[in-house]
């Protein structure tokens, strides 16, 4: 046994002299990161929140091919990357003083900022691009973008390009040991090349990386982002070709999503141009989870997806209602903290849930239902609560249930619910979590009377780990195995109470580990009997659409939609063209 008085020769004890970190409020229950972020990654593979410019995905291929070509075989990849960030900063200051010092349109390049800054203090007609840096530690937009262009098969290391997108970019990608080019990467690259042949800057003999802005403002008017929608097809067709899977016909294969995510998006473009309806995240969530557009005056118009559009569709209502979950989970994570928040010695989670039912609460919730509430929301049962919306789910047990009728006086709950937690901030009052708790219930019904058995088990799918990752599989599960199959009949607080401890005071825990290196949890601890708060305040509600605006911008780019700031956004003769062929069974 070791005797602690007397220590071995060289022995020593520990001497923490520091508190292992607290991880952030950001996702608080790993909703957006996990489950959300793998279905959006197959659904819209490789065009993520950071890679809205579709240039960059030939550039890159360019500028690696080129760096080989100067090096030769055997250079190594930190020498290829010093090239390959020398074109990058070229292109970028270029496209700035191509515009006369003004970023290119629909977003810019990265590092414009600096550029911008360079060219407005006149810092001479020459530059040093191996000395001047367009990003913070002289770094790469190439990190950006690695994760898609590897994925996409771009490289010769990639591995399999036709992955089935069970994975996000980050966990599927491959790290490059060589930089060299698989031969759809040289594709694009001999298309960028062309785009680009003939400026100085391409036929500049390379003594050192000093080059005259002159050279550079015509080397960014042929290699700019905007620059894209004018150039020639030789330049374009292989992009479009890249971005719409042109050679993936497996339906299972996460590039074919993609494909089909693009085309689905164009048809809503096409539609809302037609209605009178601004296209973006909220408008296409109304779309592929109600399949309805919202005009000015706040009423639905029905649309109809074509038979061809319909399966994606259906997966981005899955998408949709991951994000409904996220916003009810995380409220209901706001009013736990908020309940908590002046009782030092903490609460039990029974006294949370009677917390939440407060006469005030339910004044709130009789506000915002035009309704009195007789009895504690408390006692009720989900199936009582949902009739207080006028959603009678009586049926819900038969086989021949009617879906529509259960929620024909409540066609669009769910955005409703959500509505009042986030734009009418009922998220901070004390009805929160009452408001939540319906959002929930009705969410759930939805998904049991109307998601057919194959997109539950491609949601399923998703849920890696039922101990760390939340999604609507997992709640069912858990409420069905510890309360029954009669949840729906059972009162709230009991209901409540397992959802609250597995999936907000467990979730929360198990992702502030995660992310804090074994830190404290940020909002609470919990002991196994009380939640005790801490001093940080739980404020961010909801999950978004990130990788939806990407979307828009590539396809801007691909020259397929068209925009202005007064008429919206339309189909262009070669995107409407690409959606016909598409829809009347052509290749497209």
């Amino acid at each position: 046994m070791l005797n602690l008085d007397r220590l071995p020769g060289g022995t020593a004890l520990l001497n923490w002299n520091s508190e292992l970190p607290s991880s952030g409020t950001g996702d608080p229950l790993g909703m957006t990161l996990r489950v959300g972020a793998r279905l959006g990654a197959e659904l819209l593979h490789c065009i993520t929140s950071i890679t809205p410019r579709a240039r960059y995905y030939s550039f890159f291929p360019w500028a690696f091919q080129r760096a080989h070509d100067l090096l030769g075989d055997g250079a190594s990849l930190n020498d290829v990357m010093r090239l390959v960030l020398i074109d990058e900063r070229a292109m970028t200051l270029g496209a700035v003083l191509h515009h006369e010092g003004r970023a290119c349109d629909g977003g810019a390049l990265q590092g414009s900022k600096r550029a911008i800054k360079h060219v407005a203090e006149g810092a001479g007609r020459v530059i040093d691009l191996s000395k001047w840096s367009h990003l913070r530690d002289h770094a790469s937009g190439f990190d950006a973008y690695k994760g898609s262009l590897i994925n996409l098969g771009l490289f010769d290391e990639a591995g399999d390009a036709d992955v089935e997108g069970h994975l996000t970019e980050e966990e599927e990608v491959v790290s490059l040991s060589s930089g060299k080019l698989s031969s759809l990467g040289r594709h694009l690259a001999g298309a960028f090349d062309r785009s680009v042949a003939g400026t100085r800057f391409v036929g500049f003999t390379r003594s050192d990386d000093t080059f005259q802005l002159d050279i550079l403002d015509e080397f960014g008017g042929a290699a700019g982002l905007c620059e894209l929608r004018l150039a020639d097809n030789f330049d374009l067709l292989p992009l479009r070709d890249l971005f719409f899977a042109t050679t993936a016909e497996d339906e299972r294969n996460s590039h074919f999503r993609r494909r089909m995510t693009l085309l689905l998006i164009l048809y809503a473009v096409d539609v809302a141009a037609d209605k009178g309806v601004v296209l973006d995240g909220d408008s296409f969530n109304d779309l592929t989870y109600y399949r309805v557009f919202i005009d000015k005056d706040d009423n639905p118009m029905s649309v109809r997806i074509p038979p061809e559009l319909a399966d994606i569709s259906d997966r981005w209502r899955i998408f949709y209602f991951h994000n409904y979950l996220t916003a009810t989970l995380e409220a209901l994570l706001v009013g736990l903290v908020r309940a908590i928040r002046y009782h030092p010695g903490g609460r039990t989670v029974g006294e949370i849930i009677e917390a939440f039912d407060s006469l005030e609460a339910r004044s709130l919730l009789g506000e915002l239902l035009s309704a009195t509430l007789p009895i504690p929301f408390m006692d009720h049962t989900p199936a009582s609560s949902l009739a207080m919306l006028g959603i009678d789910c009586r049926d819900l047990a038969e086989e021949n249930g009617d879906a529509q009728a259960m929620f024909s006086a409540k066609p669009l709950a769910e955005r409703e619910l959500r509505d009042a937690l986030l734009d009418k901030d009922f998220v901070t009052t004390a009805a929160g979590p009452l408001v939540a708790a319906l959002l929930l219930f009705t969410l759930l019904l939805r998904h049991e009377s109307t998601v057919d058995e194959s997109h539950r088990g491609w949601h399923a799918q998703k849920v890696f780990d039922p101990f760390s990752d939340v999604g609507i599989p997992t709640i069912v599960h858990s409420l069905k195995t510890e309360i029954g199959d009669d949840w729906w009949n059972t009162p709230n607080r009991e209901v409540l109470a397992c959802l609250l401890n597995r999936f907000v005071i467990r979730q929360h825990e198990t992702m502030s580990y995660e992310k804090g290196f074994g830190g404290s949890p940020p909002l609470f601890r919990f002991d196994g009997r009380v939640v005790v708060g801490t001093e940080t305040i739980a404020e961010n509600v909801g999950a978004g659409n990130p990788r939806f605006p990407s979307a828009m911008q590539v396809l801007r780019d691909l020259r397929l939609i068209a925009n202005d700031g007064d008429e919206g956004e339309w189909l262009t003769p070669d995107g409407r063209d690409l959606l016909d062929h598409f829809l009347q069974g052509a290749e497209a």
